[in-house]
């Protein structure tokens, strides 16, 4: 994608990553881009524009399928995306458990990869308030359940998932030690 199409996307899209309380969350999509692109190397344009606009929507899930949200982003950015781009994109962000093209599969393993290291944890841990958790018993949680990789996984994907559970698990064995 043209990178001012790309700039003038993500700055219309950056107020809708924001969190009540004022906090953003872009920093994801930034971290997901990073490792969905890591694992897509050398996409042909096609794959790249659908790249693109699937790492800038991904964080959005059902926010291009309301009512005005498609043609608000289309006329953000004088029609530089189509209609057509736009419910591809929609369509390519509800298949994220269960990818089906190149750049659905880079971004659904980029998005298991994040989830899977120290930092998925932390997230765990502030929202186990919420459960009714304990640090430990969320720790005894994530030990006791088990590694499993996704069949649509790409191969260059398992050692990074790997590493960041290794890493994972670590933490939560100190934690259940400590106690």
């Amino acid at each position: 994608m043209n990178d001012d199409v790309m700039r003038r996307l993500e700055a219309f899209l950056r107020p809708y990553y924001q969190d009540l309380d004022g906090v953003s969350r872009f920093g994801e999509v930034e971290r997901i881009a990073a490792i969905a692109r890591s694992l897509m190397p050398s996409p042909s344009p096609d794959e790249q524009r659908d790249l693109d606009l699937l790492l800038l929507f991904q964080g959005l899930p059902g926010w291009l399928d309301r009512m005005g949200h498609r043609t608000r982003t289309q006329l953000a950015l004088g029609g530089a995306i189509t209609e057509e781009e736009l419910r591809r994109t929609a369509a390519a962000v509800k298949r994220l458990d269960a990818p089906t093209t190149p750049a659905e599969t880079a971004v659904a393993a980029a998005r298991v990869i994040d989830a899977a290291g120290v930092r998925g944890l932390a997230e765990r841990f502030a929202h186990a308030r919420r459960e009714g958790l304990s640090v430990v018993e969320i720790a005894r949680e994530e030990l006791a359940r088990p590694a499993t990789i996704p069949e649509w996984m790409p191969d260059a994907a398992v050692p990074l998932i790997r590493q960041r559970r290794a890493r994972r698990e670590a933490m939560c064995r100190a934690i259940v030690e400590e106690g």
